[in-house]
């Protein structure tokens, strides 16, 4: 089971990418191109990060639930965000963090039931965890609606 203080710094990590994503993309005098030019880079430059860090260390779960994160929350590529959610859950099945972000995912992909199942885990391993998801995140069009692991 993960400690608190994991979980929480965690969400903040979440928090952080989401809110960062759109002050990457604020308006700053440049034509909506031009800022998504610069949040596409950014972006990929975040991937290439995330995807280092489960290659420098493979068995961490930790870091494969901060990445699957980054793929849930960056436009919306929930395949690569769920195989990086359970290889979390394959390395630590006891991993709360990790349920509650396939969770979301699955909420994401419109799988409710499972997702359910998914919550329930989350909540078992780290009562602490809310018991599903908030509203919606409403995204500008530099990503599509949907929930990210910042909300709860």
């Amino acid at each position: 089971m993960k400690s608190p203080l994991l979980t929480l710094s965690l969400c903040c990590i979440g928090i952080l990418m989401v809110y960062t994503g759109g002050c990457i993309a604020a308006d700053t005098g440049n034509s909506d191109t031009s800022n998504l030019s610069a949040f596409k880079e950014r972006v990929n430059e975040s991937q290439k990060y995330y995807d280092e860090m489960v290659a420098s260390d493979p068995e961490n779960a930790t870091a494969w639930c901060i990445r699957g994160m980054f793929y849930n929350n960056n436009y919306n590529r929930y395949d690569e965000a769920l195989a990086s959610c359970e290889r979390a859950l394959g390395l630590d099945p006891e991993y709360g963090l990790a349920w509650y972000l396939k969770g979301t995912i699955l909420t994401n992909m419109e799988k409710d039931a499972e997702a359910e199942a998914c919550f329930r885990n989350a909540t078992k391993y780290d009562p602490t965890l809310p018991e599903g998801l908030g509203e919606p995140v409403e995204r500008s069009s530099y990503g599509a609606g949907g929930y990210s692991i910042a909300t709860g």
